[in-house]
């Protein structure tokens, strides 16, 4: 009975705890970007990037980034691949290739190639998607660094892809470096995220409690860019 009593004080204080946790939580300013919806949305029900001009901008932007380092972000097996969390049971490479050998060539489109394109034309943004496939299927091929259009770069993107991707050789100056791009962004939520919950960034020297007083609270919590990966 003593210990049954014992258990159940305990299970009060950690659940008391964690109500004081979550009362007590830290929330701070987040500018929302045009292109936010590109880590957190479901693209299949996205508006945004069906628009022509959001497409190549994000194209021109990856191509300027290097599309070699997003290529581990495209989970790929013999008949399924995984972008984004989309699910296709067929094979990445023979799909780009097939989609763009049938581009406005109707007599060579099987059903799920004219669907595609059909959809495509609907949408409007057929040629765009065409150029983006011709293109990737190039750097497949010769794994060359695409030449990109700068006027149409999301610099900003450059730069959050960098810290999510470019983190072969992580230490404390970059770590630095990418808290103080963020708070230029006023990504403050994602720079509070870098500072005490991301795994990649926790072992690092930092002066966390210092750095920490220089972002700016908001009363309520505004979902980041860079997201909470330690919970």
């Amino acid at each position: 009975m003593n210990k049954l009593l014992t258990l159940n004080i305990l299970i009060l204080l950690f659940v008391s705890c964690v109500s004081k946790e979550k009362k007590e939580a830290e929330f701070y300013v987040e500018t929302q970007t045009s292109f936010f919806g590109l880590n957190h949305s479901d693209w299949t029900k996205s508006k945004w990037i069906r628009k022509p001009k959001n497409l190549k901008m994000i194209h021109e932007t990856f191509k300027k980034f290097g599309y070699e380092k997003l290529e581990n972000g495209i989970h790929k097996s013999e008949n399924l691949f995984i972008a984004n969390g989309i699910y296709i049971k067929r094979n990445f490479d023979n799909v780009l290739d097939s989609l763009e050998l049938t581009y406005n060539k109707p007599e060579m489109q099987t059903k799920y190639y004219a669907e595609f394109w059909n959809r495509r034309k609907a949408e409007k943004n057929d040629s765009i998607v065409y150029e983006i496939i011709r293109e990737f299927n190039s750097f497949k091929s010769n794994k060359k660094r695409l030449n990109y259009e700068n006027q149409f770069v999301n610099d900003t993107l450059v730069d959050l892809l960098k810290i999510e991707f470019d983190n072969d050789n992580l230490n404390s100056e970059k770590a630095k470096s990418d808290f103080y791009t963020l708070k230029k962004y006023g990504l403050h939520q994602s720079a509070y995220n870098l500072l005490y919950e991301r795994v990649e960034y926790s072992e690092l020297e930092l002066d966390r409690e210092k750095l920490k007083k220089e972002l700016t609270k908001a009363t309520e919590f505004t979902y980041p860019w860079l997201i909470d990966t330690e919970k």
